[in-house]
């Protein structure tokens, strides 16, 4: 495959993997999807396929469930309403599949949480910020959060070619799944600069909104790793006690300063917590 039409499926497929995160109430055709992304419904699920790994309907359920899961978590929603929002219609079904994917019914894996939940001591010091939505470029890394790096580089490197990183550009990290719940291979991560104007998407580079808003903000001083407990410390001891309802957009993270520049215990990094 040539360099320039490898780079054009990689686009197209991107703007597929967006598109379906963005819309997992809706009832994803494999039509629709084949005309975001420009191909033949014919073909569209093998190229889908060779280039992610997945099938398409393999990969929205297992983003559907891995969701559900989150739910189970972190919400108090019963078990059939998550089971509708996941796309099945009866809570048998809906226990099936996910006993297959995570070994336990929905009421075995949301029990544990409720048991004896940890003791956070104060709730710690969440600032909560009204944002305005961001255009901003994108590089996706699928694979453990502890390799982003290689990604960054790549992005840094593509954008300063372009002369798109200046004084008032902002990096930010997108998780989009959770650890506990997602493995390691799959799970994915977005990284990304805030731009000043318009850009064309190219190849694995690609261009979308960040949503504003409320968010729930806390400053970390450290390294990357220890990024998990402040999450802990947002969700396990300020959400119950803030009054607050989580919003259906992923957490962020924006980065003040860079491993470049700072020793890893003065990285300064603050946490977004979408809530309504």
């Amino acid at each position: 495959m040539r360099a320039a039409t490898a780079e054009s499926y990689r686009e197209r497929i991107l703007r597929v993997l967006v598109h379906i995160q963005a819309r997992l109430d809706a009832p994803l055709e494999l039509d629709e999807l084949a005309r975001v992304a420009c191909f033949s419904p014919f073909h569209f699920h093998r190229i889908f396929r060779a280039l992610t790994g997945e099938g398409v309907y393999e990969h929205v359920r297992r983003l559907r469930l891995e969701r559900a899961a989150q739910r189970l978590k972190l919400q108090e929603q019963p078990v059939t309403q998550i089971a509708f929002e996941a796309g099945y219609e009866s809570h048998e079904a809906f226990t099936r599949a996910f006993h297959a994917m995570f070994g336990k019914s929905p009421s075995e894996f949301r029990e544990p949480s409720r048991v004896q939940p940890p003791d956070y001591g104060a709730p710690p010091p969440v600032e909560i910020k009204t944002l305005p939505s961001a255009h901003i470029l994108f590089l996706r890394h699928v694979g453990p959060y502890s390799a982003v790096g290689a990604t960054w580089g790549r992005l840094a490197m593509w954008a300063g070619m372009r002369g798109l990183i200046g004084p008032a550009s902002r990096f930010i990290g997108i998780s989009w799944d959770d650890p506990e719940i997602t493995p390691s291979e799959k799970l994915r991560y977005d990284a990304a600069i805030t731009l000043a104007g318009p850009i064309q998407p190219e190849g694995d580079f690609g261009v979308t909104d960040l949503a504003g808003g409320e968010y729930a903000t806390l400053l970390h001083k450290g390294p990357y790793e220890n990024l998990s407990s402040c999450y802990r410390l947002i969700f396990g001891a300020w959400l119950p006690s803030s009054g607050r309802e989580l919003r259906d957009v992923p957490c962020f993270e924006m980065y003040l300063n860079s491993p470049q520049n700072a020793r890893p215990e003065d990285l300064l990094t603050v946490i977004h917590v979408p809530i309504e």
